[in-house]
């Protein structure tokens, strides 16, 4: 089989460009010929940074294909592309594409680098889960998802639309509110981002998440900065007696926070599907 063994990118400045990678990606160097060519190391395939000009004084070529070509790209595969994504832009990395969840189930994201060049970080593709049906659950088990990390700007821009209270939109009001005292996000919005946990941990459920109502809490609020998950345990498992293609399954949706304190404790009951025969 054919190895890809390095991609190498053409850069006014190598040294800068590698000493970018490290810091936002934790690349380490493997090799470097000077200032003219740096090789950092990824696993499988070398990622290069080439001086400009080095090309050419090397081979005698001209290389023609335009600096900062965004047909192109460098993908990196982490583990946690939210908190990948925040370390970049730390590092002076642009945002193009904040971290989103895509129906195959990757999380991915897109920044350009200081150079220009178009970066993706994505999650680790797994195989595709097979439907579970009221049949594969039973009390006791326990599905999990996460991480999400939200920003106080993410809760201005939510609670601006969706919830205009001055705890949620106005850090100055926030702090003097005598319960908050401090920016919190509205309780729809931590709704919201436990939805989005919840499709990635359960969304192969046979016939979708389907609720049919159950109890809400929100015991503390979430705060800028609060990276979520979720837990979801199988409290019951009941088959319809009318209707033999379903059943319902009560669940308890425990949303933590980083400290692991709870933010949100919703138990719905859901309708899922019996296994057809």
């Amino acid at each position: 089989m054919t190895r890809l063994a390095r991609v190498i990118r053409h850069v006014p400045d190598a040294r800068a460009s590698a000493a970018f990678y490290a810091r936002a990606f934790g690349l380490t160097e493997k090799l470097a010929l000077g200032e003219d060519y740096i090789a950092m190391e990824t696993g499988e395939t070398v990622l290069g940074f080439a001086r400009q000009g080095f090309f050419e004084r090397e081979t005698g070529l001209h290389l023609g294909a335009p600096h900062g070509d965004s047909s192109q790209e460098i993908a990196f595969e982490v583990p946690d592309v939210a908190a990948a994504h925040a370390r970049a832009q730390a590092e002076g990395a642009t945002e193009v594409l904040a971290p989103v969840d895509k129906p195959w189930g990757q999380t991915i994201s897109y920044l350009r680098d200081p150079d220009g060049g178009l970066v993706q970080l994505c999650s680790p593709l797994g195989a595709v889960a097979a439907p579970l049906y009221l049949e594969d659950l039973s009390p006791g088990q326990v599905f999990r998802a996460g991480p999400v990390t939200v920003t106080a700007q993410e809760i201005m821009d939510y609670a601006a639309r969706f919830d205009p209270q001055p705890f949620h939109t106005d850090p100055v009001a926030a702090a003097e509110h005598p319960l908050f005292r401090g920016l919190a996000a509205s309780g729809w919005h931590t709704a919201g981002l436990t939805m989005r946990l919840v499709v990635r941990a359960i969304g192969h459920l046979a016939g979708g998440i389907v609720g049919a109502g159950g109890e809400l809490q929100w015991p503390r609020p979430t705060r800028p900065g609060d990276t979520l998950s979720v837990e979801i345990e199988v409290l019951e498992v009941t088959p319809s007696r009318s209707r033999p293609d379903r059943g319902s399954a009560v669940v308890r949706i425990t949303t933590l926070n980083q400290a692991g304190e709870a933010v949100q404790v919703f138990t719905p009951r859901m309708v899922v599907p019996r296994r057809p025969s």
